[in-house]
């Protein structure tokens, strides 16, 4: 910290900026939005020892324990807060896909209405600005630049007017949609030449999925676990990924696709991709302000398939303070004033068996049985020759009986009925419940009810009619076979809320606070550093990190 602290100086004198290294600068030309999905706090605790890296640096910035306050703990709700200050009941993404009853089909986060193109994908569906579009409009001369390995990561923290959006597609490579922002040949060219670069690469000597050996800690997890049906012998590499065929055509396979993602190796590449538009469109060397929003997906992937206890997310933890330590350098490397905030999307925890072994009372819910017991109940009590309840995700339910109200009011209260009285469900709340639920102004955001947790994640359209919270440390899902999910988020339970929220630029001060703040909180934060207006949003400008007025 001491060689950065210098650093800094040195570079605040050479650019005017003498005497503010031990603040935010006033108006730094480059502001790095970083998500990590999947990183609960829990996570980044338990590791926090074990950072040498990029982790361990941006730690030692302004630290807070941060929510994703509501209820809808999933990547495109979470993503839509961090970078709009506005809950999902603002930004309209309430869920990753939601049922929508007038056409009876379920809608995806990112996907564009109205188009044959069933690869589109842009931000449509979010129904507010981004930080990076108030930065545009005050600043014309600042850009906009998002990467992720996940669509709609990269869409929901780019925006509107995102100057360019990049994001992983299994077997191309990166690319970008012209529904999400220029796909210009000019904006596309580095990604082509970078993709078949990594191809040609990869031809030549397949990549290396995981390392042969681990350190000790990780070592020390390696052992047989067993998560539904599935048997796991717990060593590094995964089974599932020394399994994997590396011989002629091996890019294609869908099996490689499936792997290279559920690794450590994919946040890496992510960045290779990351430093390689850095240079290309000089950022931070613009104009203006240039704001650059990264989302690792690494840790979702890992955990959602091999759990958050074992040494596959070990590995990763590894991995990704190593990355984030080369992307640190890298904007070293720049010369010019920057800041980072980090965050994530949501929390989680760790696969139903493994918690249940740490003396958790953890289980699984099978959703898909779950449902149609409810359904069964429905058309037994109410003689309904169909099935009335629909969705995707059994803590939303959509009441489908078409315009008859009053037999949708009969299914409602009789499907609430039979919902309370399940030992699985903790809580049930209507639509109506739901949003008479809005939190008074200034409630901490430890001390929300469940139902107003759900109300910041509601909106009267794309919200379900009743909302379920199941018990606490219940795993939604079964897993029967390799690639199946053995853990997973989405609760409105603390540990799939809170995340870390770490403001870091070189010269601060290490500053570990107490008092917890939001996603939401992110944005305005951001606009008062970038010397801009903020519009209406749910979140407030933290003072501790920028001069709020």
């Amino acid at each position: 910290m001491r060689r950065l602290r210098t650093g800094f100086a040195a570079m605040a004198a050479a650019l005017g900026l003498a005497g503010s290294a031990a603040a935010a600068p006033p108006a730094p030309k480059l502001i790095v939005a970083i998500s990590i999905d999947q990183f609960a706090w829990d996570l980044f605790e338990k590791y926090r020892p074990t950072y040498t890296g990029g982790l361990r640096q941006l730690a030692d910035g302004i630290a807070f324990t941060g929510y994703q306050s509501h209820a809808a703990t999933e990547t495109c709700p979470g993503h839509s807060t961090i970078l709009t200050g506005r809950h999902p009941s603002g930004t309209g993404i309430v869920a990753n896909n939601w049922f929508d009853v007038s056409s009876g089909s379920s809608v995806y986060c990112v996907a564009v209405k109205g188009t044959a193109d069933p690869a589109a994908r842009g931000p449509q569906n979010l129904r507010v600005d981004t930080f990076g579009d108030w930065l545009k409009q005050a600043k014309p001369g600042s850009r906009v630049f998002s990467i992720s390995g996940k669509d709609r990561a990269a869409i929901m923290m780019g925006g509107h007017h995102a100057d360019a959006v990049y994001w992983w597609n299994d077997g191309d490579g990166f690319m970008t949609s012209s529904f999400a922002g220029p796909a210009t040949p000019a904006v596309l060219a580095p990604a082509k030449a970078f993709d078949a670069a990594l191809f040609a690469r990869w031809k030549a000597k397949p990549p290396v999925l995981w390392p042969s050996t681990v350190s000790a800690e990780c070592a020390k997890l390696e052992q047989p676990q067993s998560f539904g049906k599935i048997r796991l012998s717990g060593k590094i590499p995964p089974d599932q990924s020394n399994g994997v065929e590396t011989g002629a055509n091996f890019l294609a396979r869908t099996d490689f696709q499936d792997q290279f993602r559920v690794s450590p190796m994919f946040d890496p590449m992510m960045l290779d991709f990351t430093e390689t538009i850095i240079d290309r469109d000089k950022i931070g060397h613009g104009p203006a302000i240039d704001l650059l929003a990264l989302s690792f997906s690494s840790n979702d992937y890992i955990g959602h398939r091999y759990g958050a206890g074992g040494p596959e997310m070990c590995v990763q933890q590894a991995a990704i303070d190593q990355t984030l330590g080369r992307l640190i350098a890298k904007l070293d490397s720049l010369k010019v004033p920057y800041m980072i905030v980090l965050t994530a999307d949501h929390g989680g925890i760790d696969a139903a068996e493994r918690s249940a072994q740490h003396g958790l009372d953890a289980h699984r819910l099978d959703p898909v049985a779950f449902v149609k017991q409810l359904n069964d109940a429905l058309s037994k009590k109410l003689d309904l020759p169909f099935e009335a309840i629909v969705g995707d995700d059994p803590q939303q339910l959509s009441i489908n009986v078409g315009p008859d109200a009053a037999l949708k009011a009969k299914v409602r209260d009789a499907a609430v009925e039979w919902l309370k009285g399940r030992p699985e469900v903790y809580k049930v709340f209507t639509a109506d419940e739901t949003i008479a639920a809005a939190p008074p102004a200034g409630k901490p955001v430890t001390d929300l009810t469940f139902a107003e947790r759900y109300n910041e994640s509601y909106d009267k359209e794309r919200s379900g009619d009743i909302q379920v919270a199941f018990a606490e440390y219940t795993t939604i899902g079964m897993p029967r076979g390799p690639g199946d999910y053995v853990a997973g988020h989405g609760s409105p339970w603390d540990y799939d809320r809170r995340v870390p929220i770490l403001f870091w630029w070189p010269g601060v001060s290490a500053d570990a606070r107490k008092e917890p703040i939001e996603t939401v909180d992110i944005a305005p934060t951001l606009a008062a550093v970038a010397g801009i207006a903020t519009p209406k949003v749910d979140g407030k400008c933290v003072e501790v990190v920028a001069a709020c007025k």
